[in-house]
């Protein structure tokens, strides 16, 4: 055990040594989200967003340069935050995850490793370090919890001071700790990557399963849309990233599992994605020319490109590679979130000032914060039997609904739920269906589906559902078409 102690020592003093400059940046983050904690700095409380990249960019130029001419480019790395104090995208908005994925890709891209075994082991070796060094950490904040909580409970000491201990010790661990400890689990990237047993049972009998019967799903519903030759759902898009992108990440692991039972998938896994992104493309198109681009649906645009380019080079023996997939990658979102006039933002101005729907007449005046989705186009009865009236009061017969804590019901009779659901997540369902989301402005063209609600057993439809903001504040039913 006093042996792993002093290796464990040895190997964190070897990458604080080899990492003066990520070492640096923990520490003075540490340390910034603790004064933000005593005393709030609005101007630089959002640099805390930006420790990941930022800590990641100095680790890429720390790994280039390395015993090279160039090293001092590593050392002013650590002047990258200055212009990061102006860019004041908050966590929630795509230009931070954006820029957290293109550090990411960067990382991967330096080594322009070529063949593909070596850059998934990269990538592997990486994601092993990052997990580990996590688990690792919350593993001692929970401990640094306990014995604080421990004390203050048995010494009655220390009262009224736990938000400052979980900050503290959180910003400690996390973005001082956790750092130093990817530092040494990541530190010799260049060893041989071990295909453990846990490893293989992983992809061979849950993950690789679990992707075939998501394109068996998928093959299914895309025979059903050509069959019926109708339009996939709009949440259909997310499906398929999802899928594809799935896909070609359990590909590059093939190359380190002891069994491979799942070659004659991944041998071809670009024709094996084709019909889902034949799909994606269908209804993306449909639903931007419907409703014009939105931010959101200008990046899912791009990563449907990355991910076809990337079917398409896997066809090739020869191009197929996952380093010239990683570099289309990071030259298309660069493009479309730092390039001015032509960002993701710039491109929804110019879709929408076209269709007039900017800026957005929800959010013209607060008074406006109020709005209200209603219709009275007709409904179509096919494939159903009966219709009844719905009425929003307590009748104690009949149909009829009622919301409580935030939850819509309809109930039949006096005591019977035919159906609940949160309201705002009914809204955000309901969005989707029609290929929206709340950051989209809502035409009046997609209020009918909008107002018509599945339930299983029929179809409810809505007479109105008024919002305040992006929030329901009263749903108005009006009948129900009950099943065949």
């Amino acid at each position: 055990m006093k042996e792993k102690i002093t290796a464990w020592l040895s190997l964190l003093k070897k990458a604080t040594r080899r990492s003066p400059v990520e070492v640096i940046l923990a520490f003075f983050f540490s340390i910034l989200g603790c004064m933000n904690y005593e005393a709030d700095f609005p101007d630089t409380r959002h640099l805390l967003y930006w420790f990941p990249a930022l800590f990641l960019f100095s680790y890429t130029l720390n790994q280039l340069t390395f015993q090279k001419r160039l090293r001092v480019f590593y050392y002013l790395s650590v002047f990258l935050l200055i212009p990061f104090i102006w860019i004041k995208a908050g966590i929630h908005s795509a230009t931070y995850w954006v820029t957290q994925a293109m550090a990411l890709l960067i990382y991967l891209i330096s080594g322009w490793k070529k063949d593909n075994n070596t850059f998934a082991k990269q990538g592997i070796h990486f994601t092993g370090a990052v997990i580990s060094a996590w688990l690792l950490s919350v593993v001692a904040w929970l401990l640094s919890l306990s014995i604080y909580f421990s004390i203050s409970y048995i010494f009655e000491i220390w009262k009224d001071q736990e938000n400052r201990f979980w900050t503290y010790s959180g910003y400690w661990i996390f973005m001082g700790m956790q750092p130093l400890l990817f530092l040494a689990f990541n530190q010799e990237h260049d060893r041989k990557t071990e295909s453990g047993k846990t490893f293989n049972i992983l992809l061979n009998y849950v993950l690789s399963p679990a992707l075939l019967i998501y394109a068996v799903i998928l093959y299914l519903y895309f025979i059903k849309i050509v069959i019926l030759w109708s339009l996939p759902k709009g949440a259909v898009a997310y499906i398929v990233v999802s899928f594809t992108s799935a896909t070609f990440i359990l590909k590059g692991c093939q190359y380190f599992l002891n069994k491979h039972f799942y070659n004659w998938f991944y041998n071809h896994a670009s024709i094996a994605v084709l019909p889902a992104l034949v799909m994606y493309w269908v209804g993306s198109f449909y639903r931007i020319g419907q409703y014009g681009f939105t931010e959101p649906r200008v990046y899912l645009v791009v990563v449907g490109l990355i991910l076809t380019f990337t079917a398409l080079l896997f066809f090739s023996q020869r191009y197929g590679r996952y380093l010239y997939a990683a570099c289309v990658a990071f030259v298309l979102l660069f493009i479309v979130t730092y390039i001015p006039g032509i960002t993701a933002k710039n491109i929804e101005i110019i879709s929408q000032k076209n269709r007039d729907n900017y800026p957005p007449k929800e959010e013209v005046t607060e008074i406006k914060k109020y709005k209200e989705i209603e219709s009275i186009e007709p409904v179509s009865v096919d494939g159903f039997n009966s219709i009844a009236p719905v009425v929003s009061y307590s009748s104690g017969s009949g149909l009829w609904t009622t919301q409580q804590d935030s939850v819509f019901y309809l109930y039949s009779g006096s005591d019977s739920i035919l159906f609940k659901e949160r309201t705002d997540s009914l809204y955000i369902r309901q969005l989707a269906k029609a290929g929206l989301t709340l950051n989209d402005s809502v035409p009046e063209s997609a209020y009918p589906k909008i107002l018509q609600v599945e339930t299983g057993s029929g179809l409810l439809v809505l007479r109105r559902i008024a919002l305040y903001g992006q929030s329901v504040s009263y749903i108005e039913p009006a009948y129900f078409l009950e099943r065949k």
